[in-house]
């Protein structure tokens, strides 16, 4: 979705939808209490984010699949796959497109196996009659009708939080001190640009929490001057990224969340990349598994297309084996 221009001030839309946001919290906190309950029989880990779109929880669901292939846990991963057309339970394979699974699951398969459903229960069901060690469950972070989950709380301090309003009257998914207190782990993302009050917020709790150190890398070439495009969920990210990087703009194009490229778009990045120098185009990596051989047939945009990657490390790694 678009990220409303009032989300980004505290004026009269906000303040008129705030009605509608009582109305919409109760609602969601209601149907998912009045759910049948689940126990599952493999543990589950839950990314979630106080804010909706652009809070670094796929980032995290990505650094904590690593962290536990290091740990030799056989994991794997559901999403409700968000804009996909499937919607029974499904393991992605090299055959499915981002069209039929979405974005993010697409991205997380290339690196273990992930299964998207639209119905959470009926996912969990399905990757129960696997032998994995764990399920780690992108999003599902408010279902209170799954039981045993871990829920682990992603709080970035570069995505600004502008007028603090509950959905859809602001971005939030609830105040930072509800998300808090439904956290059992804490993860930290730019932890140097968190607001002082949710500092002393996530201290006061005395939930288990670690920052991180994230490392950033140009898959194909360190040329500082760039054309940036993106469709994410918050844009400003990907774009101050690159300045803390000292990457001068030539241009920067931006798209809709989850935006699906058509083969127009990619004649227009085509045209204006034979322009510059080889991998001048930059984007991000869910950006990148968007292009496949609908809209980029010959692959020509994706051979001079670069693409700014993302690794996140924890900086205590015994809180994580801890709850595993």
């Amino acid at each position: 979705m678009k990220r409303p221009f009032f989300w980004k001030i505290n004026g009269i839309i906000s303040n008129l939808l705030i009605p509608i946001s009582i109305i919409y919290t109760l609602i969601s906190k209601f149907s998912y209490f009045i759910r049948r309950k689940y126990i599952s029989d493999i543990p589950i880990i839950s990314v979630g984010s106080p804010i909706i779109g652009g809070g670094g929880k796929t980032p995290v669901v990505i650094a904590i699949i690593n962290f536990l292939i290091t740990k030799n846990k056989k994991a794997c991963v559901l999403t409700k796959g968000y804009k996909g057309s499937i919607r029974h339970p499904t393991i992605i394979n090299n055959m499915h497109e981002v069209k039929e699974v979405g974005d993010e699951p697409l991205l997380i398969s290339k690196i273990i196996d992930t299964f998207v459903s639209k119905k959470r229960r009926e996912g969990l069901e399905k990757i129960n009659s696997y032998k994995y060690d764990l399920i780690v469950l992108d999003d599902g972070y408010r279902d209170v009708s799954i039981l045993n989950k871990i829920n682990i709380l992603v709080i970035d301090g570069n995505t600004k939080l502008y007028n603090n309003f509950l959905f859809p009257s602001g971005e939030m998914l609830g105040s930072i001190s509800t998300n808090i207190k439904n956290s059992d782990a804490i993860v930290q993302l730019n932890q140097d640009k968190i607001p002082i009050k949710i500092q002393h917020a996530i201290r006061d709790s005395r939930k288990p929490n670690t920052p991180t150190n994230i490392n950033y890398t140009f898959r194909h070439s360190n040329i500082k001057n760039r054309i940036a495009f993106c469709g994410i969920g918050v844009p400003e990210k990907f774009y101050s990224t690159l300045e803390n990087k000292e990457i001068k703009f030539i241009k920067k194009i931006t798209f809709n969340n989850h935006y699906y490229y058509s083969q127009n778009d990619v004649n227009y990045l085509l045209k204006i990349s034979k322009k510059f120098e080889k991998y001048t185009l930059v984007t991000t990596a869910k950006d990148f598994v968007r292009f496949d051989d609908h809209n980029d047939p010959n692959k020509e945009l994706r051979k001079v297309l670069d693409v700014l990657d993302m690794n996140i490390k924890f900086d205590n790694e015994d809180i994580l084996l801890e709850l595993i």
